[in-house]
């Protein structure tokens, strides 16, 4: 990836340019609008222009980000090429800015950057453009899910929340899933734990330390060492009883209306992996309540388990992915004693039993929406007649993610135009964020 002739100038060329302007950094983290530079942004490793009308403001409670060791990328439509700069107009040392989306948000481009030789690798964040407009920052991002439950605006309440918390790790002292909830709410923030304590949408549940995938983007386990970064949080320790697991399921059901509960979380391994018990505690939640979605959200390694635990009585199954191709999928997860086809036998048996069944699949603009990938999942999607897509961002370094998988580019539609050709060519199939409520499912 290069910029073009004359790229190696300290600074854009001085030329008038109204209406959206680049967003750049110095060094301490302020965030810059550059008077002349024309904007860019990026897909998989092209440099592209900005479109206007991909552009929303920066949803509430997204983040903005200075990216270490990389420098803005710009157009000069005087030569028609790409280019990047080191200065801003005052001479300060410039870095590349980027967005982080709130839930439900998808973003449709990268930042603009070139590396450094020095550049470390970016931490567990998924790395959105951004610009300025009328001194408004705008992002190239689409809502794909209009449900609330994971709103910052939703989230504000720190003292009603921790209220809440204090009444419910007082109500069960001694178990290790909501002892496991609180450290997840409050060190890590989580919106989704922190939902359980205010009785709410989705209750997650961490039940499982070890996983058989060695994920490239794992939240819970990294070797800074290897990789020069680490995990977002720390992976549970203590795995929780199926006692318990059903304890915390039956109060949420108690108490919600349209309630979630939902095994597989990032603090956490494969829940696969502990299938006995969980199928124990699912069962021990229907035979005192049949209210409520008891979901699964899993690498689809195990293809008994899972029908294990569907014959107990589990609703709703959710298999991640980064990509239906075999080749990207295992050199992302870097399966351990799976593969691929048990993934693929694993929703042929969540299909065949009935249940609501979705892929979590993980967006990378400019790899994801490239034509020979929508090809793959149309025909993917031609077998596997699942109900949903979750689209989510994917949370890695792009370029290490695509180093790491071996990309070979080709041309890309856009993450817009891909999810138009899903919803006209599938138009059965949801396309979300979250796992709904079966009260939804005919919605």
């Amino acid at each position: 990836m290069k910029t073009g002739p004359g790229s190696k100038g300290r600074r854009p060329p001085r030329h008038g340019r109204g209406g959206i302007k680049l967003a750049y950094c110095d060094i301490p983290g302020n965030v810059y609008e550059h008077p002349e530079a024309v904007p860019a942004f990026r897909s998989g490793r092209r440099f592209t222009r900005v479109n206007p009308k991909e552009l929303i403001p920066l949803p509430h409670g997204s983040l903005l980000y200075t990216l270490p060791g990389r420098l803005p990328v710009f157009f000069d439509d005087r030569t028609g090429h790409f280019a990047h700069f080191d200065e801003g107009p005052d001479g300060t040392p410039a870095l590349a800015a980027a967005a982080f989306l709130s839930s439900a948000y998808l973003r449709t481009a990268l930042p603009a950057f070139i590396k450094k030789e020095d550049a470390p690798v970016l931490p567990l964040w998924a790395y959105a453009g951004v610009v300025l407009r009328n001194g408004a920052f705008m992002v190239p991002a689409i809502r794909v899910d209009d449900d609330p439950r994971s709103d910052p605006a939703l989230h504000e309440n720190e003292r009603l929340f921790a209220q809440k918390s204090r009444e419910t790790t007082a109500l069960f002292p001694e178990n290790r899933l909501v002892a496991q909830l609180a450290k997840c709410s409050s060190e890590y923030r989580c919106l989704c734990a922190r939902n359980f304590f205010l009785g709410r949408f989705e209750a997650p549940l961490p039940t499982s330390p070890a996983c058989n995938a060695r994920c490239l983007g794992c939240l819970s386990h990294q070797d800074a060492g290897d990789t020069g970064f680490c995990g977002s949080q720390e992976r549970l320790a203590d795995p929780p009883s199926p006692d318990e697991i059903a304890e915390t399921i039956l109060h949420h059901f108690g108490r919600v209306e349209r309630a979630v509960a939902s095994f597989g979380q990032g603090c956490e391994g494969e829940p696969l992996l502990r299938a006995a018990d969980l199928a124990q505690a699912i069962q021990k939640v229907r035979a005192h309540d049949s209210r409520g979605t008891i979901a699964l959200n899993t690498n689809g390694s195990l293809p008994g388990a899972a029908a294990r635990l569907i014959d107990a009585g589990l609703d709703a199954i959710r298999v991640s992915m980064n990509s239906p191709t075999p080749e990207y999928y295992v050199r992302y997860y870097r399966p351990v004693n799976y593969t691929f086809g048990d993934v693929e036998r694993t929703l042929e048996a969540a299909l065949g039993a009935g249940i609501f069944v979705s892929i979590n699949l993980f967006f990378l603009p400019g790899f994801t929406d490239m034509e020979t990938e929508v090809e793959s999942l149309c025909a993917f999607l031609d077998r596997f007649p699942v109900n949903m897509i979750q689209a989510r961002n994917l949370n890695m370094d792009p370029d290490y993610y695509l180093d790491s998988i071996g990309f070979v580019e080709s041309p890309a539609m856009g993450v817009r135009a891909m999810l138009a050709l899903l919803r006209e060519k599938y138009p059965r199939i949801r396309i979300g964020y979250y796992n709904p409520p079966k009260e939804s499912w005919q919605g």
